[in-house]
């Protein structure tokens, strides 16, 4: 996020990114709406398994996160939209966590138990927990949500960055200095910032939507399989 801003945007590029994100929401309806149906050429009903409740709910948060960004923002209040990226982000490294274990079932129902993810092992040994996650994500599938993710940590908890956010230096010299601090419910940002934190909220809801996308075609292989499996034993 802390990248060269372009100074050249305007309303007009952040109203569409806000566009954009209603499109995103439409895909992961659509998505949903696949891989629940998957399993469904005997009944008609789909196959439910228990990745698939795991899915949903972090497709239902996703939405939730980005429409709530949205409003927030269209709200002027930035300060409680960002955390929110932060938040999306989470539901990629979670999401993400599911694809490394070697049984997802078992990692689900560890997951139901309340036990936390960073305590869970993947395939390979290793704890997963959320620097483990961003850094592997970023290397292997998505470059950048590494610097996202780190860069918007600091809007979660009370930092520095809330400080700078209302406390401006005036004037300063030699011997004295100046400042202006602004107390309320005050829009602080300019038109690139909020382009670009737009950006990122819409990109890191667009890296949860492929992260989604793969669950069909694991799914798809499953049900692939125990249908292959039913028509030799028959």
């Amino acid at each position: 996020m802390k990248q060269k801003r372009n100074t050249n945007v305007n309303q007009d590029d952040l109203n569409q990114i806000f566009k954009n994100l209603d499109v995103l929401e439409k895909l992961f309806i659509k998505e949903s709406k696949i891989f629940l149906t998957i399993g469904s050429e005997e009944n008609g009903k789909g196959s439910v398994h228990q990745m698939d409740l795991f899915v949903s709910a972090v497709v239902n948060r996703g939405i939730s996160l980005s429409s709530g960004f949205k409003t927030l923002a269209l709200n002027n209040n930035y300060i409680c939209a960002i955390p929110l990226i932060r938040l999306q982000i989470d539901n990629c490294l979670r999401f993400y966590a599911s694809t490394l274990v070697t049984d997802y079932n078992d990692f689900f129902m560890q997951y139901l138990s309340g036990k936390h993810i960073r305590n869970i092992k993947d395939a390979y040994g290793n704890k997963m927990t959320d620097n483990y996650l961003a850094k592997k994500l970023d290397k292997d599938v998505f470059p950048g949500i590494l610097n996202m993710y780190q860069n918007t940590s600091g809007h979660v908890h009370f930092s520095n960055e809330h400080t700078f956010m209302h406390n401006k230096i005036e004037k300063q010299n030699d011997e004295e200095m100046t400042m202006r601090t602004v107390i309320g419910k005050y829009d602080f940002f300019k038109i690139d910032q909020k382009v670009d934190f737009a950006f990122n909220m819409f990109k890191a809801t667009e890296f949860l939507l492929e992260l989604v996308k793969s669950w069909k075609y694991q799914k798809h292989k499953i049900e692939t399989g125990i249908k292959n499996n039913t028509q030799q034993r028959l």
